[in-house]
């Protein structure tokens, strides 16, 4: 068990906690894969003792494992009872309480719809953490937690990496689309119509668009607006971006300002705001509106609310919390099979959808997206081809004619001459010079030839 340092960034007071985080998997770099990447960093600076469970790991474990975290995909390996558990996936989190069965659990919803966002129902849960109000309300509405209950943490960025953009200009020149369901389709047309109108260039950073970036703190400050929602836009916020919420997915909102940054953070830059569909007037509106300087208020506003500290800061206190007031969860029997049962039941009932499947559907749906862009690619590479080749025959063709043109005009004037000659030869016999000196050469002619017969 490491031990808490003095330094700043140490634990609080009290003993350093040995957590178990829980996820579906750590493949992709989705939002909630890195909240649990920088949770379990966080914690270890911190002075605890960190270990993550999940199905399936990338190439985020051999990160993770440098700065002395441990990553198992069995919950059984782990030989010690951890302090408390901090469930971020559903079945991933059900899993490591029925092992670890008097531990208590804090949950976080980190999805409105998704399968893994659903809390897991069992005593050892103390407490329930949504990322935001679209959570929260899932929480209340579809599972029946009171509101009271249910603590609102929201997701904070490493400003250590997220650095600060040097000042906007007057005018965007540029923008970025940053979402993993961003593809080259309509939508994007949409987008792209809108800043090209505006002398602005538009990049696409995101799984599905096959230009994915494991680190994408250094590209954003060479933006001026990012397109964003959740994740994206805050990463995009705190940089110093304009920022517009949109992701091809659901839809589009408005784009961030001064007045409406506090709002916009409460339900995440999220999908609950993204209520218009994507066109290129309604895009084009939102790019009206960039103004420098209101951009650059809204950054530091998020900048001084929405840093690590300040977010996973509350986490770790709801941990510390649950550790101290519940160090050991005694559930009877009886209770902990009804609990399983419930859980049981509601598993075989939705299809026995286990976050494997959901790893293979996900994996799935990556691979059809990246086909998918291949294919367009290939057909605009085709489209290329033809293009450059149809150029490369209009530009024979066009040098063709060129030296029949040359050819012809060399030979008309050749004819010309010729035709210019025998005009001057014509007049030139029908000279009188040319009659007068007749007998002359009649008798040059005679003479010549009886010298060849001498």
């Amino acid at each position: 068990m490491p031990t808490a340092s003095a330094e700043p960034g140490a634990s609080p007071a009290g003993r350093p906690l040995r957590i178990l985080l829980t996820m579906c998997y750590l493949v992709h770099r989705t939002g909630a894969e890195m909240f649990t990447r920088d949770l379990a960093m966080w914690l270890r600076r911190r002075g605890h003792a960190v270990t993550i469970f999940a199905t399936a790991f990338g190439d985020m474990a051999d990160e993770l494992r440098l700065a002395s975290i441990a990553c198992i995909t069995d919950v059984a390996d782990m030989a010690a009872r951890p302090d408390v558990i901090i469930g971020n996936t559903h079945h991933e989190t059900v899993r490591a309480l029925l092992h670890f069965h008097d531990v208590p659990v804090l949950t976080i919803c980190h999805d409105r719809s998704a399968d893994h966002g659903r809390p897991a129902q069992f005593a050892q849960v103390k407490c329930h953490v949504a990322v935001d109000e679209n959570c929260a309300e899932r929480l209340v509405n579809e599972f029946g937690i009171a509101r009271e209950r249910i603590e609102l943490i929201q997701n904070g960025i490493d400003l250590s990496r997220f650095l600060p953009r040097p000042e906007l200009p007057a005018r965007p020149l540029s923008a970025l689309v940053f979402s993993n369901q961003a593809v080259d389709d309509a939508q994007l047309d949409e987008i792209r119509a809108a800043c090209v109108a505006r002398g602005m260039r538009l990049d696409v950073v995101g799984l599905a668009s096959g230009n994915h970036l494991a680190d994408p703190a250094q590209a954003l400050g060479r933006y001026d607006v990012v397109f964003g929602k959740a994740r994206c836009a805050t990463e995009a916020l705190v940089t110093g971006n304009a920022v517009v919420m949109l992701d091809p997915g659901y839809g589009m909102g408005e784009m961030v300002t001064s007045a409406n940054v506090a709002h916009a953070r409460r339900w995440n830059f999220g999908r609950a705001l993204l209520t218009r569909p994507i066109t290129r007037d309604s895009v084009g509106a939102e790019l009206d509106r960039y103004d420098a300087a209101d951009a650059q208020t809204a950054a530091a506003w998020m900048r001084e609310r929405g840093g690590l500290d300040a977010s996973l800061g509350e986490l770790e206190r709801c941990a510390m919390r649950l550790a101290e007031q519940h160090a050991v969860v005694a559930v009877p029997a009886e209770q902990r099979a009804r609990e399983v049962a419930h859980y049981m039941d509601d598993w075989i009932r939705r299809g026995s959808t286990t976050s494997v499947h959901l790893h293979l559907a996900s994996a799935r749906q990556h691979a059809e997206r990246l086909q998918q862009v291949l294919d367009d690619r290939q057909h605009a590479h085709q489209q290329a081809f033809a293009a450059e080749q149809a150029r490369h025959d209009a530009q024979l063709r066009a040098e063709l004619e060129a030296v029949r043109a040359d050819a012809d005009h060399q030979l008309r004037a050749a004819r010309a001459e010729v035709a210019a000659l025998q005009t001057h030869l014509r007049e030139f016999h029908a000279s009188r010079s040319w009659r007068v000196t007749a007998p002359l050469r009649r008798l040059s002619g005679g003479l010549l030839s009886k010298g060849r017969r001498t």
